[in-house]
C-alpha cells in the first residue's frame, strides 16, 4: 500500500512529473502567522498563556544520572520518565506561548534554556527502552556513539524540529546549528543507517511504535525550516518509512481492531494518521488516496465503537477505563477519511476539556506539532463543538455496536446497557491473560470492570510480565479450576466464536449480524476450552453472553466439563456487593438510582457465594480476590486498596459438569 505509493514518488521525481511534485511539511502557524495566533478562540489562547505562566520562576527539570541508573536497581520508571515528560511538556507549552507573546524576550530565553538542556542530554531514549533487539534485557548505559531510536527520541526529534519551525529565525543561529546538529547525529543518519525492530522486517508482528516513530521521524525529516535535510535524504527516509508502515498494516484485520486495545488507538491508527498528514503535506498528489482505503477508514471508526456511556470505554489489554480525551489528531484523522460521527465528537471532547483542569499527561503537551496543528484547527473545531452534538454517550445517546473478527472483540448495546467481550487470543502486543472476558456498564455506571494495568515497571515488558495479578485471568472476568488460570500464548484463545444480531456497520467486514439488523437480542458465544492450559483438567468450556434489548436484560452463561475438582467464577465489581438469600448477590453504588441483581443458578452441584473485603497483600492463585475502587482510578498501583469480591463456588466431583448463569439487570 505505502510502499507502492513511494515508488510512484521516486518515479515521478525521476522522470520530473508535475503529480510527483514534492515541498515541505509545513505543520501549522510560525510565530509570524500572527493572524491566525491572534484569532485564537480565548479560551484556547488562556490555556496556552496560563500553562506557561505556572513555569515563571522554576528551575527547569534536571534528568540526572542516578535517575537513569534507578531503573536498573529497583526496576522504577516513574522517577526518570516523570522528569523527562515534565522537561518535553514544559518545552511545548512556552513554545506556543511565545508564539501568541513573541515580544516576551524573557519567555523566549527560558525557552533556549530549555532547548539547550535536551541538546546536552546524554540520550533521548529511556533507560527502559535502551537496546537494540526487541525484548533483550535493556543496556545500563547509553552508547552516544550509537543512539537509539525509541517512541521518546523520536518524538524528542520532532518536538525540536518543531520548535525551530515555531520559532524560526528569532532562534539565535547558533542554537539552530546545535539543534539541527543534534537531529542528524541522534534521529536522522540512525534512521537511515540502521534497522530497529519497530521498522518491520518480514511477517515479525509490529505494535504502536511503528507508526508513532515513523510519524515523528518524518516530520524530523520533512518539517519546513526545521532539519534542512536534502532531497535524496528525505526520498530515502520517505522510501523507508512506507516499508514499515506496510509492516505495521498487515497485522490490522479490515475491520480496523486494534489488537493492543482501544487505549492505544490514539498512540497506533491515530498516528498512522499523522503519518498521511505529513506525506499528504510532502506530496499530496500521491499520498492523499490512502485516506479512503477500507482499512485506514475502519481503523478511524473503531475507536467510537469501543467507548461506553459516560466516557467510559471498553478497556481490554493494558488500557484504562478512559479512551482519553480527543483533540486535533482524532479531528483530522476523522475529518479525512469523512467519519462525520467522529468528527463530532473528536471536535466537542476537546472543546469540552478546555473547561476541566489542565491534565499533565496529554501528549499534545509533549509535542509542539501537535499544538500547532491545535492552533491551526482551533476555530474550526470550536464552531463544530457548538453546533453539532456527538454520539458520545454522555447525552444519552447510542453509541454503534461492533464485532471485529480481527482481534475478537463483539461490543452489544441496548438503551441502558454496553457490553463487551474479547473472544480472541492471549499472547499479543499489551494482552492480558483474558480470553472470554466481559466488560458491562449500565445507565453509563461501570458494572464489570477490567482493571487495566499498573504503572509501567521493569516487571511488565519482561518474562515475568504475567506474575503480574492485573495480567492473569482470576483477575477478569472469568473462572479457574483447581486454581489454575489461562495461559499467556497465542494459542490460548478462542474457538467456535459465532456472533448473532452485532450490527457492525462495516460493508464486507465479516459482520456476523448478516441479516439480523433490527434484532433485539444480540449473543456472542464461544469454545473456551483452549484458553487454559492441561494442566485445568478440561474436556470442554463455554461461554455465551446474551443481550436481550427488550427486557434490559443481559445472561452470561458458563458450561464446563472436565476432571477438576472445584470451579470457581470471579466477577470483578467496580463496587462493593453483598450476599442475599438465595444464592444471589446484590451490588449497590451511591447515587445508582436502581440495584443491580446478578443470580447463579449452579446445577448438580452445591454452590455458594462469598464476599471478600480488601484485596490480600500478597495474592494466591485460584481465589476470587477482588472487585474494584469507588473511584475507579484511571491507574491502578499495588497499594491501592481494593473494595469487595463476588464469587461463585461450585465443587463437583470428577467429571461431573458445571453450570454457572449469571443474570444482570
Amino acid at each position: 500500500m505505502f510502499v507502492e505509493r513511494a515508488k510512484l514518488l521516486r518515479a515521478g521525481r525521476r522522470d520530473r512529473k508535475e503529480t510527483a511534485t514534492m515541498g515541505w511539511f509545513v505543520p501549522g502557524p510560525c510565530v509570524r502567522d500572527r493572524e491566525i495566533w491572534r484569532n485564537l478562540p480565548g479560551k484556547v489562547r488562556r490555556r496556552y498563556v496560563d500553562r506557561a505562566a505556572r513555569y515563571a520562576g522554576q528551575p527547569w527539570p534536571q534528568l540526572l544520572a542516578s535517575d537513569w541508573v534507578r531503573f536498573f536497581v529497583d526496576g522504577n520508571r516513574a522517577g526518570y520518565e516523570s522528569k523527562y515528560g515534565a522537561l518535553r511538556r514544559r518545552l511545548g507549552d512556552e513554545t506556543v506561548a511565545w508564539c501568541l507573546h513573541p515580544d516576551d524576550t524573557a519567555l523566549l530565553t527560558d525557552l533556549i534554556d530549555g532547548v539547550m538542556l535536551v541538546c546536552e542530554q546524554m540520550a533521548w531514549q529511556l533507560p527502559a527502552h535502551n537496546n537494540y533487539v526487541r525484548d533483550a534485557p535493556q543496556l545500563p548505559w547509553p552508547d552516544m556513539q550509537r543512539p537509539v531510536l525509541d517512541l521518546f527520541a523520536c518524538e524528542t526529534g520532532a518536538q525540536l524540529a518543531s520548535i525551530l519551525y515555531a520559532c524560526g529565525d528569532r532562534l539565535p543561529a547558533a542554537v539552530r546549528a546545535i539543534v539541527r546538529q543534534r537531529l542528524r547525529e541522534r534521529i536522522i543518519q540512525p534512521y537511515l543507517n540502521d534497522h530497529f525492530w519497530w521498522m518491520g522486517d518480514g511477517d515479525e508482528p509490529m505494535c504502536n511504535w511503528t507508526a508513532w516513530c515513523t510519524q515523528n521521524v518524518l516530520a524530523t525529516v520533512l518539517m519546513s525550516d526545521a532539519a534542512d535535510c536534502d532531497e535524496r535524504t528525505q526520498l530515502a527516509a520517505i522510501a523507508k518509512a512506507c516499508r514499515s508502515l506496510d509492516c505495521f498494516l498487515k497485522d490490522y484485520g479490515d475491520d480496523g481492531g486494534c489488537v493492543e486495545g482501544a487505549g492505544y488507538w490514539h498512540e497506533a491508527a491515530v498516528c498512522l494518521s499523522g503519518c498521511l498528514t505529513i506525506l499528504d503535506g510532502v506530496a499530496p498528489e500521491v499520498f492523499e488516496p490512502l485516506r479512503h482505503e477500507p482499512k485506514i477508514v475502519n481503523m478511524c471508526t473503531y475507536a467510537l465503537k469501543m467507548l461506553a456511556r459516560g466516557g467510559w470505554c471498553f478497556n481490554f489489554s493494558d488500557c484504562a477505563p478512559r479512551l482519553g480525551r480527543m483533540g486535533v489528531r482524532e479531528y483530522r484523522y476523522a475529518r479525512a477519511v469523512g467519519d462525520g460521527a467522529m468528527t463530532s465528537y473528536a471536535a466537542s471532547d476537546w472543546w469540552r476539556s478546555l473547561d476541566e483542569a489542565d491534565a499533565t499527561g496529554l501528549t499534545a503537551r509533549t509535542n509542539v506539532m501537535y499544538q500547532l496543528w491545535e492552533a491551526q484547527e482551533a476555530s474550526a473545531m470550536r464552531r463544530i463543538a457548538l453546533e453539532r452534538r456527538p454520539d458520545s454517550g454522555k447525552n444519552g445517546r447510542r453509541l454503534p455496536e461492533g464485532w471485529f473478527p480481527s482481534t475478537g472483540v463483539a461490543v452489544l448495546r441496548d438503551d441502558r446497557l454496553d457490553v463487551a467481550v474479547k473472544a480472541g487470543c492471549n499472547g499479543a502486543s499489551h494482552s492480558h491473560n483474558d480470553t472470554g472476558n466481559v466488560i458491562v456498564y449500565r445507565d453509563g455506571q461501570p458494572v464489570l470492570i477490567d482493571l487495566g494495568v499498573g504503572t509501567y515497571t521493569r516487571k511488565t515488558f519482561s518474562p515475568e510480565r504475567y506474575d503480574i495479578w492485573t495480567m492473569q485471568s482470576s483477575w477478569h472476568n472469568l473462572p479457574d479450576f483447581d486454581g489454575v488460570m489461562q495461559g499467556a500464548s497465542a494459542e490460548c484463545r478462542a474457538g467456535n466464536v459465532r456472533v448473532v444480531g452485532v450490527d457492525d456497520g462495516i460493508d464486507g467486514g465479516g459482520s456476523a449480524a448478516g441479516d439480523n439488523a433490527g434484532v433485539a437480542i444480540g449473543t456472542v458465544a464461544a469454545d473456551l476450552t483452549h484458553a487454559w492450559p492441561r494442566a485445568a483438567r478440561l474436556r470442554r468450556y463455554s461461554r455465551s453472553i446474551r443481550l436481550d434489548s427488550g427486557a434490559h436484560e443481559l445472561v452470561v452463561r458458563d458450561d464446563a466439563q472436565g476432571r477438576y475438582d472445584r470451579a470457581r467464577m470471579h466477577w470483578i465489581m467496580a463496587y462493593r456487593p453483598e450476599p442475599l438469600p438465595g444464592g444471589a448477590g446484590r451490588a449497590r453504588r451511591r447515587r445508582c438510582p436502581r440495584r443491580i441483581v446478578c443470580g447463579w443458578r449452579p446445577r448438580k452441584v452445591g454452590g455458594g457465594i462469598s464476599a471478600f473485603g480488601r484485596r490480600p497483600a500478597a495474592p494466591q492463585l485460584g481465589r476470587a480476590h477482588m472487585a474494584g475502587h469507588r473511584r475507579f482510578p484511571r491507574k491502578l498501583r499495588a497499594a491501592d486498596s481494593l473494595r469487595g469480591a463476588l464469587l461463585a463456588d461450585c465443587s463437583s466431583r470428577i467429571g461431573r459438569d458445571v453450570h454457572f448463569q449469571t443474570c444482570w439487570r
